[in-house]
């Protein structure tokens, strides 16, 4: 009843302030932080969420958060050595997380993020509730044999905080809800509409193009099958430019070589999306079909196991993650939710040891709800040909660009015909 009362009270008479499910997204400024230090911060992030409820997801540039999403940044613009206690603005979307060079260390990285958490909450919610709350989940004194980055009295005051926003990370949701009366669930909702509005790519072609050193590279043979693959089971067409031609070259197209980020954009994007030709084939261990999962992505389709309806499904272990990897497993928002049968068969669904950083001796990140003899573990993204779910979801998004770019095409069959 308590907590009821604090999230009316917080929606009522207050702006909230809480970090939205319990997901705190966050970039660092590697201007300000050498390697060594941007990996002491992101595992101290990593070992925090082994002992509250809060999720830290690093945010690469190429991510795109949902648009009510928060960013943490964190850096240091004066350069300064300490860390002094800071005053934190979450009216924007961006909150500035200083961190000082004499401060990166785990303990004192730890302390920071707590004052940070504890900042988010007393612009919340009143001191009275607070102490309430903080009784109700009150636990034992730390084990000495298992040492711990926070107090006991520090992390009952945040899991108190965020109970009701960490249980929506893994709220169960109702297909129900979403099909209704209607007689064809495979129908885009205005939601969805919304969504994939900017994610789609105009008449269904994809631009892309390869340096020249790398057309002889096996890399380039796989991702030239894998653009096939979708081409046959689909509308979608991907059209290779040549910049030396002499023809102008598009606007919008990505762009395939040694450097570039190690996977696209989620969708659509405008201008020049440069990619790393090897990762995008090769990233995640034990993936059979990363190529097709990254080009799925271009075309703005989230990994199955992403979707927002997952945890009726599949339990993601976020213990086994590899640190820094947490936001490869952020679930899509409902808006991207299409109603289709959850197929362990996609291309896109994640295999058993997706980004598993300690799955040597069989762990998983990615464990099936309900699996006779393990035939999902084993199976799951192994997947190399596009299930009949992932054909009927391209189609479902692309029909209407694509029907477009067919009836241009016969328009100038036509004209070229009027004009012989």
């Amino acid at each position: 009843m308590r907590s009821l009362f604090i999230v009316l009270f917080c929606a009522g008479y207050v702006t909230c302030r809480l970090w939205r499910k319990g997901v705190v997204h966050y970039a660092i400024n590697k201007k300000d932080y050498d390697i060594h230090s941007q990996d002491e911060i992101i595992t101290t992030l990593s070992q925090l969420q082994n002992e509250i409820c809060v999720k830290f997801f690093y945010t690469p540039n190429n991510y795109t958060a949902d648009e009510r999403d928060k960013i943490l940044f964190i850096n240091n613009p004066d350069k300064r050595k300490n860390c002094p206690p800071s005053i934190y603005n979450f009216t924007g979307s961006v909150i500035d997380m200083p961190i000082g060079y004499k401060c990166i260390n785990r303990k004192d990285i730890a302390r920071i993020v707590m004052e940070m958490l504890r900042a988010s909450v007393e612009q919340t919610v009143s001191t009275i509730n607070s102490y309430d709350l903080v009784k109700k989940f009150q636990e034992r004194d730390a084990d000495p044999t298992h040492p711990t980055l926070l107090s006991p009295p520090d992390r009952n005051y945040i899991n108190a905080h965020y109970h009701v926003e960490c249980g929506a990370q893994a709220q169960r949701s109702v297909a129900s809800r979403r099909l209704g009366d209607t007689s064809d669930p495979l129908q885009l909702t205005a939601d969805n509409m919304v969504y994939y509005k900017d994610k789609i790519w105009p008449l269904g072609i994809v631009m892309y193009g390869v340096d020249e050193k790398l057309r002889t590279k096996s890399d380039y043979s796989l991702l030239k099958y894998a653009m096939t693959t979708i081409e046959l089971g689909s509308c979608v067409v991907f059209q290779e430019i040549d910049t030396n031609d002499g023809v102008l070259t598009p606007k919008n197209y990505l762009w395939y070589s040694n450097d570039g980020e190690d996977v696209p954009l989620l969708g659509f994007r405008e201008g020049k999306q440069s990619i790393n030709l090897e990762t995008m084939v090769h990233g995640a261990p034990g993936h059979a079909a990363h190529v097709l999962v990254n080009l799925m992505r271009a075309l703005g389709v989230p990994m199955m196991s992403n979707r927002f309806d997952r945890d009726n499904y599949v339990t993601i272990d976020w213990k086994k993650i590899q640190k820094g990897k947490e936001h490869h497993f952020e679930r899509a928002p409902v808006s991207a939710w299409i109603a289709t049968p959850y197929d362990f068969e996609s291309v896109t669904h994640a295999p058993a040891n997706y980004m598993c950083g300690d799955c040597d001796l069989g762990g998983q990140s990615v464990k099936p709800l309900q699996d006779h003899l393990w035939q999902r573990t084993l199976s799951m993204g192994h997947a190399n040909q596009m299930s009949n779910s992932d054909s009927k979801l391209l189609d479902l998004l692309y029909r209407d660009q694509c029907r477009e770019r067919m009836v241009s095409d016969n328009f100038e069959v036509m004209k070229k015909t009027a004009d012989s």
